[in-house]
């Protein structure tokens, strides 16, 4: 019995010792040792782990940054980037160099079989869907789609005015961001599986649309137990049976929307129509991938633009000089609510501004997904990096940081205006990023945005329902995407409408 015991505390001694040993290579040996950042993360991958479930990763590298600089290591094999050269040289195509694959760890398949999407780490099969949806996001197939949109956002307006318990309002308290959040989805699933979810008719978030939700924190917690091995292969046994069905249920859901979509004999101009005809020709797409990347493209388009718009509308209650000069824009520029549309809403400088400042201060997607320096390593802002190493430009961090950019928490949307006179280093503002990666719909997201925002603040004057519900939407947590809280706020009417 006593032998058994000095064993086991041999044993433990031993596995003591090995993570010691690991920690004191990885911080004095390891090829990126050089790197600053915050010693027990720069020794161990642990502390990432936690803070990736905490949801406090966007807070904690913006900590870094500003302690450590521009280029903070926060694992023993990944490095955080706050420098805005970092975009070209981790992201762009560059003559001479490999690419920049994307981390495996963060959409890697549960399953051989699974169907590959457009955003897996398969550089082959991202350029094959990406072609086969390209013309669905081009500027002639927006034209196309506007109807669509500004009926869904007519439908949202309709909501919004009409008679409570049979009587016509004055004024009127909502929470914007679960309105906003129905419209978007809405939006999406039309252009998507060609029927809305109907959240805005009914007021109330459709079954699909709620669990979708869970979607940043099932990927935040795939992709922890991928970075240990073999503990990935356990998920299935580690998760709770619930959380399992809930996802057959919605990936079966998704599969007989997307079907029933693929079945209609019409050519309404949404994000199926061209992509069909496409797939006639090429076949690029099976049957399998069709589902999958559809609901791809709604969880992404809807997700991010609410998430968007929900801080855009935060800042600007929490601005009154702000809110009142892009409400006097808006109001300025039309006559009748009739001529808000996508078209005549393109060019109000100060709406661009406004929605650019949100995007830097508040970005739709929070923590870079890392990509993986190619064999043989390469350099990244003049700096040799080893192969194998996750890097990623953390935007959050990176656009509150003094040295990129003045007053760095303020939502001061002048500064795209000016250009703020050299104070400010617009390289690192790449909301939509750039690349073979970058946003497919970056133009649908921008249309939708300034669409919504100017019939809103078109036809009402709107103000926090509580003065006192100030805070900075930084404080949220977030599992790549922002787990957002209500904007409690009261709608009078302006007398436009």
């Amino acid at each position: 019995m006593l032998k058994g015991f000095f064993l086991g505390l041999a044993a433990f001694g031993a596995v003591v010792l090995a993570i010691l040993l690991y920690g004191v290579y990885n911080t004095f040996i390891h090829p990126l040792r050089s790197y600053p950042g915050p010693p027990l993360w720069k020794a161990f991958r642990l502390p990432y782990v936690i803070s990736i479930h905490r949801g406090d990763m966007h807070r904690r590298l913006k900590e870094f940054h500003d302690k450590y600089g521009l280029i903070v290591r926060i694992a023993p094999n990944e490095l955080s980037y706050a420098d805005g050269r970092a975009w070209k040289d981790i992201y762009a195509n560059r003559p001479g160099h490999l690419p920049f694959k994307r981390n495996p760890t963060w959409f890697q398949k549960l399953k051989a079989d699974d169907p590959k999407s457009i955003m897996g780490p398969d550089e082959d099969a991202h350029s094959r869907i990406r072609r086969a949806f390209a013309n669905s996001f081009s500027e002639k197939s927006l034209k196309d789609q506007s109807p669509i949109i500004e009926r869904h956002v007519e439908g949202f307006m309709n909501q919004l005015k009409s008679p409570t318990s049979g009587r016509l309002w004055k004024e009127k308290g909502i929470d914007l961001v679960k309105w906003l959040n129905f419209l978007t989805f809405d939006i999406s699933g039309d252009l998507s599986f060609g029927e809305s979810f109907e959240s805005v008719k009914n007021g109330k978030e459709h079954p699909w649309v709620a669990i979708a939700q869970d979607f940043g924190k099932g990927l935040s917690l795939i992709t922890t137990a991928n970075l240990y091995p073999p503990l990935n292969k356990m998920l299935r046994y580690i998760l709770p049976k619930k959380i399992i069905q809930r996802q057959i249920d919605h990936r079966a859901m998704s599969a007989a929307k997307a079907r029933k979509r693929l079945a209609m004999d019409t050519d309404r101009p949404d994000l199926v129509t061209l992509v069909k005809k496409y797939n006639d020709k090429k076949m690029a797409l099976s049957d399998k991938e069709w589902e999958i990347n559809m609901t791809m493209m709604i969880f992404a388009g809807s997700e991010t633009t609410a998430s968007a718009l929900s801080a855009i509308f935060r800042e600007l209650a929490q601005s009154r000089g702000v809110i009142y000069s892009l409400t006097q824009e808006i109001r300025e520029a039309f006559q009748e609510e009739s001529q808000i549309t996508i078209a005549s809403t393109r060019d109000l400088p100060y709406m661009n501004a406004v929605i650019n400042e949100g995007l830097r201060l508040d970005p739709a997607v929070v923590v870079g997904v890392p990509r993986v320096v190619p064999k043989g390593g390469d350099t990244i802002c003049g700096k040799w990096v080893s192969e194998g190493t996750y890097v990623a430009f953390n935007q959050f961090s990176a656009n509150r940081l003094e040295r990129n950019f003045h007053y760095p928490n303020s939502f001061i949307p002048e500064r795209f205006l000016t250009k703020s006179l050299g104070r400010d280093d617009l390289s690192t503002f790449q909301p939509f990023g750039i690349g073979r990666h970058s946003c497919i719909g970056m133009k649908l997201a921008y249309a939708e945005m300034r669409l919504i925002i100017a019939r809103l603040l078109y036809s009402f004057d709107l103000t926090l329902a509580d003065e006192k519900d100030r805070w900075d939407w930084g404080g949220q947590a977030t599992y790549m995407f922002w787990v957002k809280r209500p904007l409690q706020v009261i709608l009078r009417r302006s007398g436009r409408t």
